[in-house]
């Protein structure tokens, strides 16, 4: 017989990440919205009408849902899925919350006697809908093997983080401020080449066919020169996602002046478009703030290529190390990041270099001195100024290489950088 496995929370996403359990399991699903639903019933799952009934005939259920504390109404209010589960079954929370509610969470489950692990995701809808999203899980070894199968009927890039409930949340939250990072001082410094004349393509082009490229560069900003969007992900939650990272940091010990930056952005972007903004409307602002259009033609001044390349590539450095020394201090080991993280929209070809050499302890050999970073970010703050963009973050990462050539050197390796951050942590 197959396994009964239930799945609440049919979005966007979850919808696209439940689909591939009607394959392999007996799916039973449950929304607020009936239309969602419905789409599943067409692939072979049966729709419940609570929690408590979805609860008692599954022996797995996974929750996808846009909060930790709706994760904490599905189960335990009135009619709740924690009813109608038995003692020895399992609950998988996908959704992107906050570790430590997941935490206690997990403990009120175990007293019942119930498995928990989370499970989050990283990777976008379309990727959720191909099978190929990164999940992140983490807790007992007991509700691991439980759950396993589960997972891996859902994606073919499933990971087991650490048995600490919580951590896959947490690492997510890393993920999250790393790619926000970089994609808003990416989006800033293209902005930034179009109101000076370049144009869209040769920028891009420029940036994904060396050190620079990353998760922004080759799916949002390609997608941007083919006229699509790449993602329907909602702009509220990326900001709530960015907003727990921020509590993690703090609550850490850890700085994060890169992801704050990034988050101004994004609360500036719900309050300018409204609450249904999505997270590709950030390129249509970035471009009012700097009175560009962000797609178009123009030139390929060489220089100015290599200029926009550079501080790309510290942008990266940058969200990468800031965003790790955080998950060190809240006690994620380095290792696992570093297995993880690349495989995400995190990922970018410097943390290739960084991620690994972070885990064993060493400066990272970045193929850029300190010297030439201070150089390209001051003569594209200089331009900024002349021309009127945007330049926050990227004037945060001008001020950290500054620094860092002040105790480095200028000849000094781009990876020193990443020390500046580790220093705050204690590595886990």
């Amino acid at each position: 017989m197959r396994q009964t496995v239930g799945y609440v929370g049919l979005g966007a996403m979850g919808g696209a990440l439940a689909q591939h359990l009607t394959r392999g399991f007996d799916l039973r699903v449950l929304d607020r919205n009936p239309a969602a639903i419905a789409a599943l019933e067409a692939k072979g799952a049966l729709g419940m009408t609570s929690g408590a009934a979805l609860g008692a005939v599954c022996q797995v259920v996974v929750l996808c849902l846009p909060r930790s504390s709706d994760v904490r109404a599905a189960l335990f209010d009135a009619g709740g899925l924690a009813e109608g589960m038995a003692a020895g079954s399992l609950v998988i929370d996908q959704t992107s919350g906050v570790p430590a509610q997941t935490a206690a969470i997990a403990a009120e489950l175990a007293a019942r006697g119930i498995l928990m692990l989370d499970a989050p995701v990283s990777g976008g809808v379309p990727a959720a809908a191909a099978g190929k999203v990164t999940i992140m899980a983490s807790g007992p070894d007991a509700a691991w093997a439980k759950g396993a199968a589960v997972l891996e009927g859902i994606s073919d890039k499933v990971f087991r983080c650490s048995d600490r409930v919580g951590d896959g949340q947490a690492l997510k939250l890393v993920n999250n401020a790393i790619g926000m990072g970089f994609r808003v001082a990416a989006l800033e410094l293209v902005a930034l080449g179009r109101k000076a004349g370049l144009g869209l393509a040769p920028m891009v082009d420029r940036l994904n066919a060396g050190q620079a490229a990353n998760f922004t560069t080759r799916h949002m900003l390609a997608g941007l020169v083919e006229g699509q969007s790449t993602t329907n992900f909602a702009l509220s939650l990326m900001a709530k996602d960015l907003g727990e990272a921020m509590a993690l940091g703090l609550a850490s010990g850890a700085a994060l002046p890169f992801t704050g930056a990034a988050r101004g952005l994004v609360q500036t972007g719900l309050a300018v478009l409204g609450p249904d903004a999505k997270l590709d409307d950030i390129i249509g602002l970035t471009g009012q703030l700097a009175q560009v259009q962000m797609r178009g033609d123009g030139g390929s001044d060489p220089e100015l290529l290599v200029l926009i390349e550079t501080g790309v590539l510290v942008g990266n450095v940058i969200a990468v190390s800031e965003c790790i020394a955080m998950g060190r201090r809240f006690g994620l080991p380095a290792d696992q990041m570093a297995r993880i993280l690349n495989v995400g929209s995190a990922w970018c070809a410097v943390s290739d270099m960084i991620l690994p050499a972070l885990a064993k302890g060493v400066v990272p050999d970045l193929p850029v001195s300190l010297g030439q970073a201070a150089a390209a970010l001051s003569a594209l703050a200089s331009l900024s100024a002349q021309i009127g963009t945007p330049f926050t973050l990227p004037g945060i990462a001008l001020a950290f290489v500054q620094e860092a050539v002040r105790l480095h050197g200028a000849e000094a390796s781009l990876g020193c950088l990443t020390f500046g951050f580790e220093d705050q942590s204690t590595p886990g």
